[in-house]
């Protein structure tokens, strides 16, 4: 098949970018007995892309279903909506006027819950209402008096909507017993424990060679850096502790929704509505109704009586996943083939090309690029892959090559800018790419063999240690797998290098999209000029 490509270099592959839904952690399960976890182990191994806490819950849904049959008797029966503190939830809201009735809260084992339909749902079914004044948002936690003193200091934050949700719910729930907003905070869960930042050594240890290592670490500093400045402003603040403002944090960075209210951009806690689990694609859509006063959540599909009922967390690589929510997804396929999870590459020009060196350094910075760290994942498509094979494609060019790439683009957006160096590009990621594999403690083999071996519960911090990890390693391999498929290809004449395309790169995988976006773009575009 002869390639055709359009006139830029944008890969022929669909882009889609799902914007980051709301937020909510997964929290940590107690352990159950070894009968209901094979249940659990072979009832999850039929779904495709739940997350941990998902897959739990998943299946929990299917082994219930199996032993009592119908599907709303199945909801009715076993929802002890979380306990009390679900039941005093839902009272409150309903005597504040909010609208859960379609809706069931399940405990599925300690702190480990979700969200089942009690009647079918139809597409566009508004199935959740929660007022404005039974939500905690940004706006809130400036009136506190904390929040006056840090909006009067004029102090910069990374995320300064999440500090003053932090304040609000820190200071609020020191009175907690006289709160108005009681019923909610009693459901969030006590300690985070699935989350990164609160593991052991032990448990950082399954994380070895990947660069999480490092965001855990950065992420710890940038809260204990936020804590310190609040504390300056107010001495007063240091009554709760580093541990509890980073369990505040991580509430707050893994559940909060961000809307628009009354015509303000804001973040919001909305209760009931952050105990969704994640779901690719995505089943349901939530917005502010400034008509209603109120944050809602509509049905996208039809969802059966009886099923769990899911938000989208986005398009995330596992990374993001694992650091902010505590979970990583088994297999973070999307619907259209992409896998987003990444591999963190510091890549570097190499010294020994002399001027050559300070050429390209200088091209990178008049690019306004000072480090060349590189988020690769399979998908050629993506765009923070795409910058890495440009990175790539500068580091190995000859001084006519650079000359010509130069010209053409910024540093970031490099094009192919021949077989020759392409060929070269795939040799040093491949490179890179080994010795990154070298950097785990376990192989891929190994880590399915523990996961084969049922010894952790499906939901434990090494489950999902395993699941992120292995989702790393894959990315390397794959990279390796291309450069020996593509490399031959790429090194053959333009017509015999074509026929080869159209007999053995003809599919959709990640490879065969790679060779055909490079080949139609070197073919229309590089050799056409030539």
């Amino acid at each position: 098949m002869e390639s055709t490509a359009a006139p830029s270099f944008v890969p022929t592959g669909n882009k889609d970018v799902y914007r980051p839904s709301s937020s909510r952690p997964v929290p940590p399960a107690a352990p159950v007995d070894r009968q209901k976890f094979e249940e659990l182990q072979a009832a999850s191994q039929r779904l495709d892309t739940t997350t941990s806490t998902s897959e739990v819950n998943g299946a929990m849904e299917e082994v219930e279903k199996t032993k009592q049959g119908d599907a709303i008797d199945t909801v009715e029966g076993t929802a002890t909506p979380a306990g009390s503190e679900g039941e005093e939830l839902i009272k409150w809201l309903e005597h504040n006027n909010a609208d859960s009735r379609k809706l069931a809260l399940r405990e599925y084992a300690p702190e480990v819950r979700g969200v089942h339909s009690k009647k079918v749902l139809v597409p566009g079914e508004r199935i959740l209402v929660i007022p404005k004044k039974c939500l905690i948002t940004v706006e809130m936690g400036k009136m506190t008096e904390i929040g006056q003193k840090l909006l009067a200091h004029n102090l910069e934050f990374v995320a300064p909507k999440h500090i003053f949700l932090m304040m609000f719910l820190l200071t609020d729930m020191e009175r907690i017993e006289e709160s108005f907003y009681r019923p909610y905070y009693n459901t969030l869960p006590k300690t985070l424990q699935n989350m990164p930042i609160f593991w052991s050594d032990d448990e950082l240890s399954w994380l070895t060679g990947s660069y999480i290592i490092q965001q855990i670490q950065e992420r710890k500093a940038a809260i204990r850096k936020d804590y310190d400045a609040i504390c300056r402003v107010d001495p007063t603040f240091s009554r709760f502790s580093l541990e509890r403002f980073s369990w505040a944090r991580m509430i707050v960075c893994s559940r909060n929704f961000g809307l628009t209210i009354d015509g303000i951009k804001t973040a919001a806690l909305v209760p009931f509505a952050d105990m969704l689990n994640h779901y690719r694609p995505r089943e349901t859509s939530w917005t502010f109704d400034q008509s209603l006063d109120a944050f809602t959540i509509t049905s996208l599909g039809t969802i059966s009586a009886g099923s769990q009922v899911y938000d989208s967390y986005g398009r995330k690589c596992n990374h993001r996943f694992l650091l902010n929510y505590g979970f990583a997804v088994e297999d973070n396929t999307e619907e259209d083939g992409r896998n987003p999870n990444e591999v963190m590459m510091d890549l570097q020009l190499n010294p020994s090309d002399g001027q050559l060196f300070y050429d390209k350094r200088a091209y990178l910075h008049e690019s306004g690029i000072y480090t060349m760290d590189a988020r690769l994942s399979r998908s050629h498509s993506d765009p923070n892959t795409r910058e890495g094979f440009s990175f790539a494609r500068l580091i190995v060019a000859t001084e006519d090559e650079f000359s010509i790439m130069k010209m053409k683009s910024p540093a970031h957006s490099s094009p192919p800018i021949s077989f020759e160096n392409e060929v070269r590009a795939l040799h040093y990621l491949k490179t890179l790419m080994t010795h990154q594999l070298g950097l785990y403690e376990t192989t891929i083999e190994e880590d399915n063999a523990i996961l084969a071996s049922k010894e952790y519960p499906l939901f434990s911090n090494r489950i999902q240690a395993l699941f992120f990890i292995r989702g790393e390693k894959e990315v390397c391999r794959h990279f390796q797998e291309l450069a020996d498929k593509v490399i031959p290809l790429f090194s053959l004449p333009i017509p015999e290098c074509k026929e080869e395309l159209r007999r053995n790169f003809d599919g959709d995988d990640d490879i065969c999209r790679y060779a055909q976006d490079v080949i139609a773009y070197l073919v229309t575009q590089v050799y056409k000029e030539s």
